[in-house]
This record gives C-alpha cells, sequence and structure tokens, in this order.
C-alpha cells in the first residue's frame, strides 16, 4: 500500500495553532473553518500535534490556505513570508545541523568568487537533506543550472502531490538561508509536470 504523502509534525503544528488561535478570537468562524477543511483535517486540529508524529500534507496545505486567505487577503506572498520567518527562526535556533552553516558565513568569508560559490553549492545540498526529515516523499538535489553556470538550481522530484503552499513556503524558507548572507531577493519557484524547481534568478 502506497503511504500517504506526509510531513512531521513540525511543520504542520504551527498552522495548527493558528487556524485555532483564529476560531478563539473570533475572527473566523468554526463553521467556515469546517467548510474549509476535511473532517479529517478536523480531527487533526482538535488532537494534540505531536513534532516527530506524521500528517497528511494535504491537512498543510488546506490550513495554509486557509490562514492565506483570511490573515494575507489570499496573496501567497504571505505564505512566502511564512516561510522566510520559519528559516530564520530555524537557523537562530540551530534546531537542523544542516542549517548551522548560516552561523558561519562561509559564504561571505569566500572572497574569490568560484570559490564562493562553491561553498554555497555545497551548503545548498547540505540543506537538501533536510527534506528526507521532514517528507515521507519527493526526492531532492541541487545542482548548477543547465542554462546559467553561475547559478544553482534545486529540482524536487515527484512533487503531484506537493501542495502549491507549501512551494510558496518552501521558496521562503530557501531565501531565508541566502537573507542570512544578506544576498535576499534571489530565488524563484514553477512547477513542471511532477516536479517543482527552485531557481537562482541572479548570480552570488
Amino acid at each position: 500500500m502506497t503511504a500517504i504523502p506526509s510531513m512531521k509534525g513540525s511543520l504542520t503544528n504551527e498552522l495548527a495553532e493558528d487556524v485555532r488561535k483564529l476560531i478563539a478570537e473570533g475572527t473566523v468562524s468554526r463553521s467556515e473553518v469546517e467548510r474549509r477543511l476535511s473532517p479529517e483535517d478536523l480531527e487533526v486540529l482538535d488532537s494534540e500535534i505531536t513534532v516527530t508524529g506524521w500528517y497528511d500534507v494535504r491537512f498543510y496545505a488546506r490550513c495554509a490556505e486557509l490562514l492565506r486567505d483570511v490573515l494575507g487577503g489570499g496573496r501567497n506572498e504571505y505564505l512566502f513570508q511564512r516561510g522566510l520567518d520559519k528559516g530564520k527562526k530555524l537557523i537562530e535556533a540551530g534546531l537542523y545541523q544542516q542549517m548551522e552553516y548560516a552561523s558561519r558565513a562561509q559564504v561571505q568569508d569566500e572572497m574569490d568568487p568560484e570559490a564562493r560559490f562553491k561553498a554555497y553549492g555545497r551548503d545548498l545540498r547540505l540543506f537538501m537533506t533536510l527534506s528526507k526529515s521532514l517528507l515521507n516523499f519527493t526526492s531532492w538535489a541541487a545542482t548548477v543550472d543547465p542554462d546559467h553556470a553561475d547559478r544553482y538550481i534545486i529540482v524536487v522530484e515527484g512533487a503531484a502531490a506537493y501542495p502549491d503552499a507549501l512551494a510558496w513556503a518552501t521558496e521562503g524558507l530557501i531565501e531565508s538561508m541566502a537573507a542570512s548572507h544578506g544576498m535576499g531577493n534571489m530565488w524563484r519557484h514553477r512547477r513542471v509536470g511532477d516536479r517543482i524547481e527552485f531557481r537562482m534568478t541572479r548570480s552570488l
């Protein structure tokens, strides 16, 4: 039996808490939440979400879209900003060893352009290993962009079930790594068939 595309509770817990907060504050009615979420979603929403547990990625998608529409005016930039903020928190907290490179400022320390580019690539590939601990589907790879020798591309294969809401948040998360080195506004994503590509829009 094929496993349901799922993610760790560490990614869904904040979203669920924010939805609960909207209901508690009266910003959105419980009936509206019930209209937007599935019965299975509501069971998760009303339960304690463990950070190490696995949850249907569609729960994340529907909660994220609800928050986007209510708090972000329906703009995907809201999801991007959530991802950006999440990345900054992970880097500052040192929760994931893969993201500790940001505190080393390795890219900035490498003054030679070629060495700087290679160092950034090593750190991107190290970051890719995060996906294995957070998602039970997709495979990730960071390589030099075939169209631009001075840029990288991150390709997420098997992403048919990867929600658009998560893609926007992921773009923000990746952007947080560049922003930690003073190199913001340099990544964009697009969906190509059953894969998602995150591309640098300029060189370092």
